[in-house]
C-alpha cells in the first residue's frame, strides 16, 4: 500500500454569528466552557482528525492506483441533538463518496449542539479534502 496524507480545507458555518448568546457545537474531546473561536477550532480540529483516522485509505489506493491526488467534498448537518445528518459527499469515484458518507454517519454524537439565545440549533459543515500520495 502507497503512503497517502490528506490535506483538510474547511468550515463550519452557523447560522448565527459569533456573539453571547450563540455556542458552537462541541465535540468529544473539546472543553465546552471554551470560547466561542475556541470551541470552533477544536471542534473543527477534533472533525479533521477523525476524518484522517477513519478514512479508507486503502480504498483510495485501489480505485485510485495510477494517480496522485484525489479530492472530495463533504457537507453534512450537526442536528439540534448533536448527531450528522443530511450528508453530502461529491467525489471522483463513487466507492470514495460511499465510504465517506459510511464514515460519518459512524461518526459520535457531539457533546453539545451549536445554540443561538440559549436554544440548539442546527449547523452545517463543509470540508473539501485533498488525499495526495507520498512519493
Amino acid at each position: 500500500m502507497r503512503n497517502f496524507v490528506i490535506i483538510f480545507f474547511c468550515g463550519l458555518f452557523l447560522s448565527a454569528q459569533e456573539k453571547e448568546d450563540a455556542t458552537y457545537p462541541v465535540y468529544r474531546g473539546c472543553n465546552q466552557e471554551l470560547s466561542f473561536e475556541d470551541t470552533k477550532q477544536c471542534t473543527s480540529d477534533k472533525i479533521i482528525d477523525y476524518l484522517k483516522v477513519s478514512f479508507n485509505y486503502e480504498l483510495a489506493d485501489k480505485v485510485f492506483p495510477t494517480e496522485l491526488t484525489t479530492q472530495f467534498h463533504v457537507e453534512f448537518t450537526i442536528n439540534k441533538k448533536g448527531r450528522t445528518e443530511q450528508i453530502n459527499v461529491k467525489a471522483h469515484h463513487k466507492a470514495i463518496a460511499v465510504d465517506v458518507i459510511q464514515l460519518i454517519k459512524r461518526m459520535p454524537k457531539f457533546k453539545a449542539p451549536g445554540t443561538s439565545n440559549g436554544e440548539p440549533i442546527e449547523v452545517r459543515y463543509s470540508a473539501l479534502m485533498t488525499i495526495r500520495l507520498l512519493g
